[in-house]
């Protein structure tokens, strides 16, 4: 899939340069930017399409993009004057739906959707989007047979392995958790899994820690990025996904004298073409200007804006010596509980196929203790460590404990940050936006009999 898009990319800009007026080319080009998860460059080629005309198909992409950016605001204006140009456009309607069940306006989508919310499941069986839509709000609605005969309906319609059946068998498994068929849900979810065909070695992953343990020492970090910029603007969130690092993300957002930016990617990616043989790299002394001046663009208010990319872990050494004055916050979970929220996550298998099977979270889980442990020994500032547990637990406390660590004052807002109308655009939508709850500690328990035989890591780390 990822070659294909890129050769889709390649002949879409292709079409671009030879007509540059051509909204036709623009369009198609945001679009395909759109499916690779580019989408600040998706959300510029739709912005000159509709310099030259306005047209639904990039507003539609834009408003795409913007919502996974978590700009839900500025994506509902663009589906809403797609939608309007195009009022029968089921598609335009189910993304406008998507946008605001992600935001929580739960009964905005619910109004939205009309009769398709309260139709018979077979109605929405040959339309897999739509099934999965009024499923979500079925599960919101907590009518969750209601749902998983919506979704079976749908599944029967199409083939496995398509990325429609993904993201339903995933939406099934959901609603069989919360109804407490755990059995039921894991096999849900594996279903998934072996559709797609995911294929992993876990052995990588420890041999790829090796590789950069022994490749970067302070030495060499000294020498690959010198001195840094010193500016404490940036905050950096390591942490394996669905370890707290979206929560994390949350309270710092609420404070207001910072902001969180999300996963985003720019020095995450640039830093892991570092010492990769054929791969040519920006120095860090730019790279960091622009991430400094796309921070200012995004946050302009904020003393503190935090990033919370999910390969920061595995890079942390570099982004700490490109910012020397940076923050630093190492998230940990009891690698049973991230297991089980990996396994039922939809993650690009390309990118993170260890998500698939709870072994392979395992060793994910070990792999990036030994990164962390290293970088600790060759970073100049210190890293603050959050438990999961204890900050859903302990709540004010560890408040305190994290702004202070990042230079903040105390200030009450951060105890509301569920009260946000931010969309956070990670498979935690649905938890960062309600208060602290304990019910997802020792969730694995659910699932003993299926993570049995596993040589789990030690589970508790010192602070």
């Amino acid at each position: 899939m990822a070659g294909r898009l890129d050769r889709a990319l390649e002949l879409a800009e292709f079409a671009v340069r030879t007509d540059p007026r051509e909204p036709a080319f623009l369009s198609i080009a945001a679009r395909v930017l759109g499916a690779m998860e580019r989408h600040e460059r998706a959300i510029a080629m739709a912005g000159r399409a509709l310099a030259i005309t306005d047209h639904p198909e990039p507003r539609m992409v834009r408003g795409d993009a913007l919502r996974s950016l978590g700009r839900t605001d500025e994506a509902l204006v663009d589906l809403e004057r797609a939608l309007a140009m195009v009022p029968q456009s089921r598609e335009l309607l189910l993304a406008l739906v998507t946008t605001l069940e992600e935001a929580g306006r739960i009964e905005q989508a619910r109004g939205r959707l009309g009769p398709l919310a309260t139709s018979l499941p077979t109605e929405t069986a040959s339309d897999p989007r739509a099934a999965h839509e009024v499923a979500k709000i079925e599960i919101h609605d907590r009518r969750f047979d209601a749902a998983v005969a919506r979704i079976d309906a749908a599944l029967q319609a199409g083939g496995p392995g398509t990325i429609a059946s993904t993201m339903l068998l995933h939406l099934r498994a959901k609603a069989l958790d919360r109804a407490g068929r755990y059995d039921d849900a894991w096999a849900s979810v594996m279903r998934s899994h072996a559709d797609r065909g995911v294929r992993f070695d876990p052995s990588t992953l420890d041999a790829a820690a090796t590789a950069t343990i022994a490749q970067w020492s302070c030495d060499a970090l000294r020498a690959e990025h010198g001195e840094g910029i010193d500016d404490p603007l940036p905050i950096f969130i390591a942490g394996l996904p669905r370890s707290g690092t979206s929560l994390v993300d949350q309270v710092i957002h609420a404070h207001p004298n910072a902001a969180g930016v999300g996963e985003l990617e720019m020095l995450e990616r640039w830093a892991e073409s570092i010492g990769v043989p054929g791969r040519r790299h920006e120095p860090g002394m730019r790279i960091g200007s622009r991430y400094l001046a796309e921070l200012r663009r995004l946050a302009p208010h904020a003393s503190r804006v935090a990033n919370k990319a999910l390969g920061n872990a595995g890079v942390l050494g570099h982004l700490a010596s490109t910012f020397p004055k940076a923050s630093l916050v190492d998230v940990v979970r009891d690698p049973r509980d991230v297991a089980v929220s990996c396994v039922f996550g939809t993650f690009n298998a390309a990118r993170f196929p260890w998500t698939a099977r709870p072994e392979w979270v395992a060793a994910a889980w070990s792999a990036s203790r030994r990164m962390l442990a290293h970088w600790e020994t060759v970073i100049p500032q210190p890293v603050l460590r959050i438990r999961y547990e204890d900050l859903v637990l302990r709540g004010r406390p560890e408040f305190e404990r994290l702004l202070a660590h990042v230079g903040l004052p105390w200030d009450p807002a951060v105890e509301s940050f569920h009260a946000s109308r931010r969309t956070v655009r990670t498979l935690s939508y649905d938890q960062v936006s309600k208060p602290l709850y304990t019910s997802s500690v020792g969730r694995w328990q659910n699932y003993e009999r299926h993570l049995a035989g596993i040589n789990w890591p030690q589970p508790t780390i010192d602070g």
